[in-house]
C-alpha cells in the first residue's frame, strides 16, 4: 500500500510543537531512529509500514521532560487522534494500530500484534543513546531480540548501536 501522507511536512508540524528542546534525546534524531529502526523490522516482521513512520513521529511528540513522564504515549495517540483527517490520513483499523502503538509503548511488554510490536522494538532498538543496552528478552518481535542478541554476541558499544544497526547486514 503506497502512502498519502507526506512525512516531511508532518514531521515538521509535530516538531514544530513540541515540548523539548533541540538537545532532546527523545527528538528528532530519536524519531528518525526510531523510523529507521521500524522500517528495518518490518522487513522481516510484516508490520504495516506506514504505521510505523507515523509511530516514529507522533509517539514521543508531546513528551514534557526527558525523564519520567509516564502519559507521554497517552499523550502523543491524542496528537495524532486530533490530527488524523487534517493533516494526515489512514484507515480506521490502522490508525487503531498507531493509537494503541503510542499509548503503550512503554508500560506494555507486547502486543501479539506484529505492527504494534514492531513499533514497541523500533523504540526499544534505540535505548542505547541513553546507555541502556536493548535487552532480547524485552523485545516484542522475534526480529528485535535476533537483533539484540547479535548486537550483544557482538559486543556492540552501547553509544555506538545506531550506527552499528545501521551498517547491519542480516
Amino acid at each position: 500500500m503506497s502512502s498519502r501522507n507526506d512525512f516531511a511536512k508532518l514531521q515538521d508540524l509535530i516538531y514544530a510543537q513540541r515540548s523539548l528542546d533541540d538537545a532532546s534525546v527523545h527528538g528528532l534524531d530519536h524519531w528518525n531512529q526510531v523510523e529507521f529502526n521500524g522500517i528495518f523490522l518490518a522487513s522481516r516482521t510484516h508490520a504495516d509500514v506506514e504505521v510505523v513512520r507515523l509511530f516514529a513521529l507522533f509517539h514521543d511528540s508531546r513528551r514534557e521532560t526527558d525523564f519520567h513522564d509516564p502519559q507521554h504515549g497517552a499523550r502523543g495517540a491524542e496528537l495524532a487522534k486530533a490530527w488524523l483527517g487534517k493533516h494526515f490520513t489512514l484507515e480506521k483499523d490502522r490508525f487503531e494500530l498507531l493509537y494503541i502503538a503510542c499509548r503503550d509503548h512503554t508500560n506494555v511488554p507486547f502486543s501479539g500484534d506484529p505492527t504494534i510490536d514492531t513499533c514497541f522494538d523500533a523504540d526499544r532498538l534505540d535505548l542505547g543513546r541513553v546507555g541502556i543496552y536493548p535487552d532480547p528478552r524485552k523485545m516484542a518481535t522475534e526480529f528485535g531480540k535476533k537483533i539484540a542478541r547479535r548486537a550483544r554476541e557482538e559486543e556492540v558499544p552501547v553509544f555506538q548501536f545506531r550506527k552499528w544497526i545501521r551498517n547491519l547486514k542480516w
